[in-house]
């Protein structure tokens, strides 16, 4: 296989990486809190782990596996939905009682770092949204050859776009004073709040 074909499936990754990390959802909205109540690395943990989750989805639909989970995924969907917004009511009440974290930039904690990554995974596999925009791309997965970079380059959109949120958010977090930087994360916390609500409440609505 040719140079080109591996570079046309990493540049096709990178796009899907990137597109489907992009929507401002529950993902996007704890990056954004983690972002200004710890600053960039800990919004960084968050956004690697959601960039993980995209990889190892991407992983499961070049071996074919995506399209096999696409039933049991829709017929669990109710299941899903619920487990996502009880964990965003969670990790809403959570972050709200938080104080903000105003620490140098030598001082960076390595356990809130792991628990930011490895909480963001947890969110990350159980988003409706993440699931059903890896569902609408499986075509492109199934068009690419050269899988290996195909996947690769996911990770590397999704990352791309994680970084460039942290980068925004942590640059806006350092004009703030402390005072509306408190306030910007504990709004931040509540727009939280109102989606894991919503997606209760139209789950409640779609069983009944």
């Amino acid at each position: 296989m040719s140079l080109s074909h591996y570079l046309a499936a990493l540049a096709s990754g990178i796009g899907i990486g990137f597109t489907v990390a992009a929507p401002i959802g529950p993902m996007g909205m704890l990056c954004i809190q983690r972002t200004l109540a710890s600053g960039m690395a800990t919004g960084l943990a968050t956004g690697f782990g959601a960039a993980t989750v995209h990889l190892a989805y991407s992983a499961f639909a070049v071996l074919g596996l995506g399209s096999l989970a696409q039933p049991w995924v829709e017929a669990n969907a109710v299941g899903f939905g619920i487990v996502s917004a009880l964990t965003l009511l969670w990790f809403a009440l959570r972050t709200h009682r938080c104080s903000v974290v105003l620490q140098d930039n030598n001082e960076i904690d390595n356990v809130r770092l792991a628990r930011a990554y490895l909480s963001a995974i947890a969110l990350g596999l159980t988003n409706p949204l993440t699931v059903i925009l890896f569902l609408a791309a499986l075509h492109a997965f199934s068009t690419q050859s050269a899988t290996a970079p195909l996947v690769v380059g996911v990770f590397v959109g999704s990352a791309v776009w994680w970084t460039v949120l942290s980068t925004m958010v942590a640059t806006a977090r350092s004009r703030l004073t402390p005072r509306m930087l408190s306030a910007s994360s504990r709004l931040a916390s509540l727009m939280l709040l109102g989606l894991g609500t919503t997606m209760l409440v139209r789950i409640v609505q779609r069983v009944l």
